[in-house]
């Protein structure tokens, strides 16, 4: 606040006239006015009594409301706040119009004017220059030296508080009758609220009724289907139990026979091996019996070629009885002859216990025969 005056004491100050013009001023005119108004800023003055005004309406407001608290007893001080703001600004104008009460006169009416100041505060401002022009006269010395600002001052601050006054009782009965009227507004809402919540309740009722019953029965059909679920499953439960139990039979079957098999094939391999191995044995023997053989017919017939080159050598020899080496020679031939059949069946013997050698046998006979 403190700021906002120093802002408009200076703007007043600055555009006070100067000495010449202090003399044109006391016998100016309204076609006059529009140079004198120009050069002592409406504009720029009317922008910081704009923001004065609010703090002056904010004030008085603050007076009322300590005035409604009997406990407050500092109502005075806001009062003197605006008295000493309200003295400067007075002051203010009256130096800047150099006394005179028409050019005072002009001079708020060009302010009072300015589109910063509208609605209640271009009120405000036509009610303080009306204050102020009211309160001088028409001796420009007299306003510039003596002018007594505190009636002044107190006149406009009754009247700025007196229409606060007012506004906020006006403001209080209309806050007053939009209480009740919201209040009625309420009853008949909660009025309706009951009316409705009893249908409600009733409807509700009704409804429960109904869904209890419907309850009830949608119970007894999640019965029976549970019923026929378990006795479905229990079904299925079964069916798969036999058919189990038929596949694990027949798997137990299956095993038994594969195990039969496989025990009657080992015993058939089992008997094959013996008869192999008796086979082979006996082959065996026959094959060293005709390798004993075949040993002594060799043997044999070594003794008989020996026998024949004997033989033949006595023969060789000139005897005197032939008869004798005769009989002899043919007694070896035949000797030779036997083991010959011997040799022979012998090697038939060793081919029959090994097909090597009996391909070596049946060979041999071929050339036998041959030669």
């Amino acid at each position: 606040m403190d700021f906002c005056m120093r802002t408009f004491v200076l703007v007043l100050v600055a555009a006070c006239p100067s000495a010449a013009n202090r003399r044109q001023l006391r016998g100016f005119r309204t076609n006059d006015f529009a140079n004198i108004a120009e050069a002592m800023q409406p504009m720029v003055v009317a922008r910081t009594l704009s923001k004065v005004e609010t703090e002056w309406r904010s004030q008085a407001l603050q007076f009322v409301e300590c005035k409604g608290d009997a406990a407050r007893s500092d109502c005075g001080l806001i009062q003197s706040v605006f008295q000493k703001s309200c003295s400067k600004i007075v002051s203010a104008v009256v130096a800047a119009s150099s006394g005179d009460r028409d050019t005072v006169t002009e001079y708020m009416g060009v302010v009072c004017n300015e589109p910063q100041l509208n609605d209640w505060k271009h009120e405000l401002c036509q009610s303080f220059a009306k204050a102020i022009s009211n309160t001088m006269t028409a001796d420009n010395y007299q306003n510039r030296e003596s002018l007594i600002t505190g009636g002044l001052c107190l006149g406009f601050w009754t009247n700025i508080s007196s229409t606060e006054g007012s506004r906020v009782a006006q403001e209080h009965a209309l806050q007053a009758k939009h209480i009740e009227e919201e209040r009625a507004k309420a009853a008949k809402r909660a009025k309706e609220a009951a009316e409705e919540l009893a249908q409600a309740m009733a409807e509700r009722n009704r409804k429960s009724a109904a869904e209890a019953k419907a309850e009830a029965r949608r119970r007894e059909l999640q019965e029976k289907r549970r019923a026929i679920e378990e006795q479905r499953k229990r079904q299925v439960a079964e069916k798969t139990a036999r058919e189990a139990k038929i596949v694990a039979e027949r798997e137990a079957a299956a095993k038994a026979a594969a195990a039969k098999r496989a025990a009657e094939k080992a015993a058939v391999e089992a008997k094959v091996r013996q008869r192999i191995e008796t086979a082979q044995k006996a082959a065996e023997a026959q094959a060293a019996e005709a390798d004993a053989k075949l040993a002594q017919a060799k043997n044999d017939e070594r003794e008989t070629k020996r026998s024949i080159a004997d033989a033949e050598a006595e023969t060789a020899k000139p005897k005197l009885h032939q008869p004798q080496p005769v009989a002899k020679a043919a007694k070896i031939a035949h000797s030779a002859k036997d083991t010959a059949a011997v040799k022979h069946s012998t090697k038939d013997a060793a081919a029959a216990t090994h097909p090597a050698k009996a391909e070596q046998v049946a060979g041999k006979k071929i050339n036998d025969h041959k030669q």
